[in-house]
Order: structure tokens, then sequence, then C-alpha cells
């Protein structure tokens, strides 16, 4: 696999959220403008970029290879959804912090930079298989992503289905039904649903950047907790992971993509829900950009042990 893809992946990343943490500090971003704008890409511009993955794509793939995608995707979101649990045991967590551990645990980056990885190391007809994760990622955002958001704000949340109707949500089944039955869009519906997914990813970094802007960076790389977590969840979770799989009876590609998953970072979407819904997103925001910069560094490492001891 080619690293150097990754590395300049993650370069691209981090010069977005430079944009963001430089625009704060030349007060041209103020704290109610980032607010503003992670509403913005929580309730509006995250739910365009999912549906934007399979407007206008052509299905070319077996239903035994979606099949195996499915599986696979499944096996990501059980396993990661356990292992919150056991993580959060392990280290004492007992306080509301353990509901915003879990949540970052359970949504990894799968689309801002997975879709790019893929599409560069796979080639650029399976960024539709990715899809099926960024799927899973939003429906457990905009479900029990809100729910842990909310318990870790310590607010009162009821679990209606009115509350779970929302952009979100709706926007995650219209992208399965479009691609279930190849509905074909109109193509100046298709150009503007992708123009408003790609700015999802601009803003999104650019929001990461300007908080990360009012807080110290000192406090992201040396504080214990944050480095426990990178070496759990960029290390030790994704080689045991790639492990397991990698003798499946699956098409090589498909666990291909499987494995550029679990090496994700965390999602920046989880700071803007933490935001949004839980009051303070200042640890999802650490951990986000911890993650970030670590991957460079985690995912060729998790790729060369397991080819060692495989």
């Amino acid at each position: 696999m080619d690293y150097s893809i990754l590395f300049q992946q993650l370069l691209i990343l981090l010069a977005m959220m430079f944009v963001g943490y430089i625009t704060y500090l030349f007060k041209l971003i103020d704290d109610k403008g980032y607010t503003q704008l992670s509403s913005l890409v929580v309730l509006v511009l995250n739910p365009f970029l999912m549906i934007s993955g399979v407007a206008g794509k052509r299905i070319a793939f077996s239903s035994e290879i979606i099949n195996q995608n499915i599986i696979l995707v499944i096996t990501l979101y059980a396993s990661l959804f356990v292992l919150g649990f056991i993580y959060v045991y392990l280290i004492g967590c007992k306080n509301n912090t353990s509901y915003l551990y879990r949540m970052l645990i359970l949504l990894p980056n799968v689309g801002f930079m997975g879709i790019p990885l893929v599409k560069e190391m796979l080639g650029s007809e399976y960024i539709v298989l990715v899809t099926f994760y960024i799927l899973g990622f939003n429906l457990i955002a905009y479900t029990y992503g809100i729910y842990l958001s909310s318990k870790f704000g310590n607010k009162e949340y009821r679990p209606k289905l009115s509350k779970n109707i929302n952009f979100g949500t709706i926007s995650a089944f219209l992208s399965i039904l479009i691609f279930a039955y190849n509905i074909k869009l109109p193509s100046p519906l298709i150009t503007f649903v992708n123009y408003m997914g790609e700015s999802c990813i601009v803003l999104s970094m650019i929001v990461i950047g300007a908080f990360l802007a009012k807080t110290n960076l000192k406090e992201i790389f040396l504080k214990k907790t944050n480095i426990l977590f990178v070496f759990a969840f960029m290390l030790l979770v994704p080689l045991l992971m790639i492990i397991l799989t990698k003798k499946m009876p699956f098409d090589a590609n498909i666990l291909g993509i499987f494995q550029i998953m679990v090496c994700m970072p965390v999602g920046s979407a989880t700071c803007m829900l933490a935001q949004e819904y839980g009051g303070d997103g200042t640890d999802a925001a650490h951990l986000v950009a911890a993650t970030t910069l670590a991957t460079v560094v985690t995912a060729p490492t998790v790729f060369y042990l397991a080819s060692l001891i495989i």
C-alpha cells in the first residue's frame, strides 16, 4: 500500500485546519461565528456529503461484493461499540466523560479521510462502497451520537422518533434508496449536492482549526489520557482488527477498504456534535486533532506490523 498517499491527504486536512486556526487568530471568525459554522456543518453540509456519495454513481459490483462490504461495515461499528464500553471501564471513567469517549471511539473519520484514501489506493470505482461506512456513521451520529452527546452534557434526553427525524437521518435513508434502486437524479441536482458535500470537508476542518486556536495546544499532546487513547485506537485496535479479518474469504479490495477504515482518526463531526448537543467540544476537538496528526505515523505502522505478523 502506498503510504505516501496517506501522508499527502493528511497534509491537506492539516492545511485546512491551519487556515481555520489563522482565521480565528486574525479575528475573521469569533466565538459566535464558530458556533454557527459548527451547526451548519453538522445539521446541513454533512448530510449533503452523504448523498453526494451515491448520487450519480454507477453500481458496478456483484451482490456478493456488496454483501461482503456490508458485513465488514457492521463488523467495524459493532466492534467499536463494544470496545467503547471496554475502554471506559478499563480507564475507570465513571463520570459523564465516558459517554464522550464512547462516541469518539464509535465514529471514525471514514468520510473526510476515507474517501480520498480509497480513491487513490484502490480506484474511484470503490468510493461508492465507502458510502456504506458513511451511511453507518451518519445513522449512528444523528441518533445514538446525539444521545451520547446529550448524556455527556448532562442534558435530558428522551428517545423519541421525532428527535431522530432530522436532516441527517433523512439524508441517510435517501442515500440508501438512491443506491438500492439506482435512482437517477437530474445532472444539475447532482452538481448541487456534490458542491454542498465538498464544502463540508473544508468547513469542518476550518471549524476544528478555529477551535484549536482557542485552546492550549500543549494540552493536546501532553495529556496522558490523549496519549493512551491514541495508542489504543490508532495502533492496538486497528492492528488487532486487521489481523483478525485479513484471512476472511472476502475480496482483497473489500478487505482493503475495511483496513483503511479501521486506521482512520476520530471523525471531525464528533466535536461538532459535542458542541451542538453536549455543550463543550474541547476534549473531542483535542482528540480529533491528536488522532489526525498521529495517523501519518500510526497507519503505516499498523499496516507494516500486520504484514510481519500475518
